[in-house]
């Protein structure tokens, strides 16, 4: 009878995994030097994810859980509501930050590689629609209670598409210019749903 996976190696292997992979990229990554990098062997990583494709799910997962966490964190810390704009502009000074650019390439990366292959990455590319509806019904737009899928979709594209630029070309002053415009446009968008 197998041994039962003892959760709290799993959630180092995997905590390990994201800062390894955050500072190497994904590349011709294969399990054998990340465990020797994690001091555990292949062996392991497999009985814990499954495959190489199961731990990079799990990297996508807990690098929006810590992404999540600090959003979720920069809500609470305002005894006023946040705006949409008020997000826009806090996220994009957090994601275009220079410690940022690292976990933000890997997340193109694996986008890369489910774009290739989604069945070996399921929920890489459905799952951040719906985070990100939850996110913008949560900073509101006033006047509307829920928010449907093509503003959700709207406000991820331009995000993802920005970030994108900003990695590409490092020009975090133009890119930026075109975040506020998105961020302006979100203010236009609230007042004249109103």
């Amino acid at each position: 009878m197998a041994r039962p996976q003892n959760p709290k190696i799993r959630a180092r292997l995997r905590d390990q995994a994201i800062d390894y992979v955050i500072s190497h990229g994904l590349g011709d990554l294969t399990l054998r030097p990340l465990a020797k990098a994690l001091k555990t062997n292949a062996r392991m990583l497999v009985y814990h994810f499954r495959s190489r494709e199961g731990l990079m799910h799990e990297v996508l997962k807990g690098l929006r859980e810590r992404e999540d966490a600090r959003i979720q964190s920069w809500f609470r810390t305002r005894k006023m509501p946040r705006t949409l704009p008020q997000f826009l502009r806090w996220y994009w000074k957090w994601l275009s930050a220079p410690q940022a650019r690292p976990a933000l390439r890997l997340v193109f990366e694996i986008y890369a590689s489910a774009l290739r292959d989604p069945l070996k990455y399921p929920g890489v590319l459905e799952d951040p629609l719906t985070y990100w509806q939850k996110l913008v019904e949560k900073a509101g737009i006033p006047g509307k209670s829920k928010v449907d899928r093509a503003e959700a979709t709207l406000l991820l594209a331009a995000t993802r598409g920005l970030s994108l630029d900003l990695c590409a070309t490092g020009d975090r002053h133009r890119v930026g210019g075109a975040m506020e415009l998105l961020a302006q446009f979100a203010v236009w968008r609230a007042t004249s749903t109103k």
